[in-house]
């Protein structure tokens, strides 16, 4: 997402996009020094571990990445009055895997009980709920939320999903995929895939993300769902978008006892003014251009 942002807005803006080699932000001082001397209006960060796993396998390192690096990113922020961006994570929203069986979901199955707990569960998350991450890159990233308007009140948080979108031919050298590229292989190849029926959330177009950056970036402080409502399962949702084109044989269906939700409402940020596709259409679209161009 940082290079494409950093593309986006240079022809409208001056930018600065740093790579690691020139900021290590993990290094208090030498955050406050490159801010201080860029002196920026708005200052977005967008780095991190995000890896889930690789968190949990290295906490001391997510702790150093993912919360002091936001918090020292912050606090050079507010020093020199600049707008501080933070984006965050759908992750914090996983509090716990709920276990089922497929005859508990099926159309009856359920008791009347065990009925409102499957609704309950599966609801969208909001802003404002009690929040407690299960996986320790929750537990950073709403600690690093914390600490940002600690040290920078005029901060705001975007709660991002996963996304997609075409890769750069460098991104595929290194080995990149997202939900986009997994599709296009399996038309290409004519290959069935498998998706959770047990995973709820939203998947977004990384396009759509930065163009509503510019909107995003100057909306009250606060905290935002920013990105694609997902009221589906994963599968669903590619089955679905894959029909649009005539390719839902391709969407295998993966079930299993552990359910996960962390879809998200986006009724807060499209009041104040901005929308995203929902998961569905906007990966349908992405398929139907991709099929357009005679793959």
């Amino acid at each position: 997402m940082g290079s494409r942002l950093a593309d986006f807005y240079e022809k409208k803006y001056e930018v600065w996009a740093p790579a690691h080699r020139e900021l290590d932000f993990t290094d208090e001082n030498r955050a406050l020094e490159a801010v201080r001397t860029f002196r920026p209006e708005v200052v977005i960060h967008c780095g991190a571990i995000s890896d889930v796993a690789a968190c949990g396998q290295n906490p001391e390192l997510s702790l150093a990445v993912n919360v002091k690096g936001t918090q020292h990113l912050a606090k050079a922020s507010a020093q020199v009055g600049a707008r501080f961006v933070f984006c965050s994570s759908d992750q914090v929203y996983f509090k716990e895997s709920v276990t089922w069986t497929e005859s508990d979901c099926a159309e009856g199955g359920a008791g009347k009980e065990q009925a409102e707990a499957m609704e309950n569960f599966l609801q969208p998350h909001r802003e404002e709920e009690e929040l407690v991450p299960m996986p320790l890159y929750g537990q950073h990233k709403l600690r690093a939320e914390q600490l940002a308007f600690q040290e920078q009140p005029d901060s705001v948080i975007l709660r991002l999903t996963w996304m997609y979108g075409k890769l750069t031919e460098a991104e595929r050298t290194k080995g990149r995929r997202n939900l986009l590229s997994m599709l296009e292989d399996a038309l290409l190849k004519q290959q069935a895939v498998w998706f959770s029926a047990t995973d709820y959330r939203g998947v977004t177009n990384v396009e759509e993300v930065v163009r509503n950056m510019e909107v995003a970036w100057k909306l009250p402080a606060g905290i935002y769902n920013y990105g694609s409502a997902g009221g589906m399962s994963v599968y669903e949702t590619v089955r679905r978008a894959m029909a649009a084109i005539g390719q839902e044989a391709l969407v295998l269906k993966g079930t299993g006892a552990s359910w996960r939700n962390i879809a998200m409402d986006t009724a807060k940020l499209e009041a104040a003014g901005i929308h995203f596709s929902r998961t569905k259409e906007g990966l349908a679209e992405c398929l139907r251009d991709f099929e357009g161009q005679g793959a």
